[in-house]
């Protein structure tokens, strides 16, 4: 069976928390590699959110965790192996999000040709031997994992840290306003989200509205990435499957959308790295102390 992606006042202590909650994940991630075939593309897209939840628990106990780099790395790859599975179908839902409905007539052969790549890509051979292998790999560590040194000490680095970063993307993203620093500022706020969900036991009352936003944030701002990739795509589509006119209307289409995003984004991002780091995390580790109390 497998438990909350959360602290448990039952864990008497970091590591036991950690391994608890990374074997719990790896074991419903590995799940869905049971089959000799790729699993469908809600599997592949629950086994990758998997991993990623136990990347954003080892980021929030990183200053404790000697082997970081190595087992993150571990995780990256295995979920970039899968990501292939996917990618068309990713493409496909923002374009239809992008079209509306009813859907304009000069769009439905960019339509049909997104569907045919969709339905392409369930029937490419993807060996699944590989990230199975590494999956199992993975539960096997995680059960020898270890937090070095005081508790409180390490989550107030991790918070502290996750905060900095995120407000560090934050601010590059507004200056820039690039394609690449909006991604790289949901990466960060991604860590963070991840961060609340796990101590939201502390005081639910406070803790699962924040999560709540960040997840807004953060799906919005995932929105605003997926649309530049099909803008990009849009480019190398064969030819008669848009015409000029349809071009620019998806593209119109496409720069409205992002701009509605990152006026939401930039004003949730205000309010949830309001405060300074060190001291939002102080705040967090007094309420750690009284829910272990």
């Amino acid at each position: 069976m497998f438990m909350a992606y959360r602290f448990l006042n039952t864990d008497t202590d970091l590591t036991v928390a950690l391994r608890r909650i990374a074997q719990s994940e790896l074991g419903a991630a590995v799940a869905h590699l049971r089959d000799d075939k790729p699993p469908p593309a809600s599997g592949v897209h629950d086994l990758r959110k998997r991993i990623k939840k136990v990347r954003g628990l080892l980021r929030l106990l990183r200053p404790g965790f000697a082997e970081f780099d190595a087992e993150n790395a571990a995780l990256r790859d295995t979920a970039q192996a899968l990501s292939g599975l996917r990618d068309a179908e990713v493409r496909l839902a923002t374009f239809d999000r992008l079209a509306g409905k009813p859907r304009p007539r000069n769009l439905s052969k960019l339509h049909d040709h997104l569907l045919a790549e969709r339905e392409a890509a369930h029937h490419i051979h993807t060996d699944i031997s590989p990230p199975r292998a590494e999956l199992t790999a993975l539960i096997r560590r995680a059960a020898d994992w270890r937090i070095e040194g005081n508790d409180r000490e390490v989550l107030h680095q991790g918070l502290t840290a996750t905060r900095r970063a995120g407000i560090a993307r934050m601010k590059a993203a507004a200056r820039h306003l690039g394609v690449e620093e909006i991604h790289d500022w949901r990466k960060r706020a991604k860590d963070l989200w991840y961060q609340s969900r796990l101590l939201a036991p502390l005081w639910p009352q406070m803790l699962d509205p924040l999560a709540a936003a960040l997840s807004d944030l953060t799906e919005d701002l995932g929105d605003h990435h997926d649309i530049a990739v099909l803008r990009e795509m849009l480019h190398s589509v064969p030819p008669g499957t848009l015409s000029p006119v349809a071009m620019v209307d998806l593209h119109t289409r496409g720069t409205e959308t992002q701009a509605e995003i990152e006026t939401r984004a930039f004003a949730a991002g205000r309010r949830i790295y309001a405060g300074k780091p060190s001291a939002v995390a102080d705040q967090w580790i007094d309420w750690w102390k009284a829910w272990r109390g």
